[in-house]
């Protein structure tokens, strides 16, 4: 469950300002809602739009705190750098929370003597990610984080190894909701400690399907009927990614998570009954 979930929240990582704004919206549902929801998934994806009022609410609701107020050893990291081809751009991302992945969202703050690095750039707090945040043109595969907490112990992890690209099939158009069906990707079969998500909706909230698996060694995703209910008949665009994931880091007791994303070309298919 905890993968299926991780899935959601990395899917919500995109490349324009209301992408981003939903980002922050499913992360509060997420919190509230289902306890262990984004890195990730963040909920329902990148795709729910909302009126600017409610963004605005929503995003004035998100807290954080200074690092510097938790005890240092309490602190869970999270590290995603996420290549998305749509753009051709990689988002580096470190968010830090107390005591778990759940848990109170917390700034480094420079006075305090605490950063984060990416292959030696610090990286700013961003509160559009609620993370500390880079981006970068092109696709970034190898690079390190360097995090300095308040009592200067110092934290080295690297991008996992070992990520394959994925992309849609050239005939891979067409969806029926009335049956069960298997979409196989182009690119290698799973490895351990990776995954592939697809996300299929349109920009109706609750009218969209997920699929997800990390089953080593397969190249294929079960569309099921069921998971397929909501989704409206006509055209739909279609999201997927790719994830490695390493949860053994160089952290504090309470760990933490490195990844890195590689997510293509969306795609526009038809839904049909």
């Amino acid at each position: 469950m905890s993968e299926y979930v991780h899935f959601l929240s990395l899917c919500l990582q995109i490349s324009d300002l209301n992408q981003y704004y939903s980002l922050h919206l499913t992360q509060k549902i997420m919190k509230h809602n289902l306890k262990s929801m984004l890195n990730f998934y963040s909920l329902k994806l990148n795709y729910l739009f909302f009126v600017c009022g409610f963004i605005a609410l929503c995003l004035t609701s998100c807290s954080k705190e200074d690092s510097v107020d938790v005890n240092q050893d309490k602190i869970w990291t999270e590290y995603n750098v996420y290549y998305n081809q749509n753009d051709d751009k990689t988002h580096v991302i470190a968010r830090f929370r107390f005591g778990n992945p759940t848990g109170t969202l917390l700034e480094l703050v420079d006075s305090t003597g605490a950063n984060v690095t990416f292959n030696g750039q610090k990286m700013p707090y961003s509160l559009i990610w609620n993370a500390h945040h880079l981006e970068f043109a092109g696709n970034i595969t190898t690079g390190t984080f360097v995090y300095t907490n308040t009592d200067g112990k110092v934290f080295t992890n690297t991008i996992p190894t070992g990520i394959d690209s994925i992309e849609f099939p050239n005939d891979f158009d067409t969806i029926v909701k009335s049956k069960a069906e298997t979409f196989s990707w182009v690119g290698s079969a799973l490895s351990a400690n990776q995954s592939v998500g697809m996300y299929i909706g349109t920009y109706a909230w609750d009218k969209s399907a997920l699929f997800y698996t990390n089953a080593t060694g397969t190249s294929t995703l079960v569309m099921g009927v069921q998971a397929k209910t909501n989704l409206p008949i006509g055209p739909g665009n279609v999201y997927l990614q790719r994830q490695v994931e390493n949860k053994t880091i160089a952290g504090t007791s309470k760990g933490g998570v490195i990844s890195y994303t590689y997510r293509p070309f969306d795609k526009t298919i038809e839904i049909t009954e």
